[in-house]
């Protein structure tokens, strides 16, 4: 692991979460434009794909460019089949939460919520990054049904624990989530240490990443295509998907015009190959997708081993 890890700063955890949702609003925004172009390009959507797990382990946002995200936004896809049954009575995906009764109630908040200045919404995120870490390393993002579930099970329980209530929200499971993910490329990448001019409150600490360990302080991961195969039998590949799992991401196997398989591999400033990845894809109308019901990324979670 890397030599440090990341800590939160508690006081400031609210106003960095405020900041992080602006940026992630901007990013989905910057995302969607240009995906439009990627989307139209298999080897564009492999690269792309391939180096948002192996700049920084980051599965979970990689599925952006998969089949998952094909009828719908990625998050809505999160909530609706994991997020809404652990939220609200008798919920099943699918069905309206309007009129259900849920978690998410005020008469839910326990005073530690309603008082809460983000210092525990930190350790909650703290408490579940081995957890995170421990998925990541046993179930892996390729099986995101198993790692969504017990992630959301296990964070449930301890918000119980830290909280001393129910309460329950989908911003509460995302921001844990997508805080555990931030941290988890820190330990690859590195950080340093960010100094307000106007405050002069120091965020975040120096810490080396294991990429900087293993390939230098300037190290520089590149993602390029080695060559891309058709697949001949579409009919037999179409038949090996299964279908109710494409109906959650509202795809029918006829919707597929076209597969093909391309290998893109990662590499050091120098040449190295460090990992090889095919990424496997479908065409739905005029736009590619991963098929993540095929594709293996574990080569890219062990470029620092």
């Amino acid at each position: 692991m890397a030599k440090e890890k990341k800590e939160f700063n508690y006081g400031l955890y609210a106003a960095v979460t405020i900041v992080s949702v602006i940026v992630v609003l901007v990013l989905i925004t910057l995302f969607t434009f240009k995906g439009k172009y990627i989307a139209y390009d298999a080897e564009k959507v492999a690269v792309n794909f391939a180096d948002t797990v192996a700049q920084k382990g980051d599965g979970y946002n990689a599925y952006k460019y998969t089949m998952v995200s094909k009828d719908s936004k990625y998050g809505d896809f999160i909530r609706v089949n994991y997020m809404y049954p652990l939220i609200y009575t008798n919920y099943e995906p699918g069905m309206s939460t309007k009129g259900l009764d849920g978690l998410n109630a005020d008469s839910h908040k326990s005073e530690a919520t309603i008082n809460d200045d983000g210092s525990l919404a930190g350790k909650l995120a703290d408490t579940m990054y081995p957890y995170y870490v421990e998925l990541l390393n046993n179930v892996g993002w390729d099986d995101y049904n198993a790692f969504f579930k017990l992630y959301f099970t296990i964070l449930v329980e301890q918000r119980k624990g830290i909280f001393g209530d129910d309460y329950l929200t989908d911003s509460i499971m995302f921001s844990a989530l997508e805080s555990n993910v931030a941290t988890y490329g820190n330990t690859l990448t590195g950080t340093k240490a960010v100094t307000d001019e106007n405050s002069g409150v120091t965020t975040g600490k120096d810490m080396t990443g294991l990429y900087q360990e293993k390939f230098g302080d300037d190290y520089k991961l590149t993602c390029t295509v080695k060559g891309s195969e058709t697949v001949a039998d579409l009919a037999a590949y179409k038949a090996a998907l299964d279908a109710d799992v494409l109906a959650t991401y509202g795809v029918k196997a006829d919707d597929i015009k076209d597969a093909t398989a391309v290998t893109v591999q990662v590499a050091t400033a120098d040449g190295t190959v460090v990992a090889e990845i095919t990424v496997n894809e479908v065409k739905i109308g005029s736009a590619w997708y991963v098929d993540n019901l095929s594709t293996d990324t574990s080569a890219a979670y062990h470029i620092a081993a």
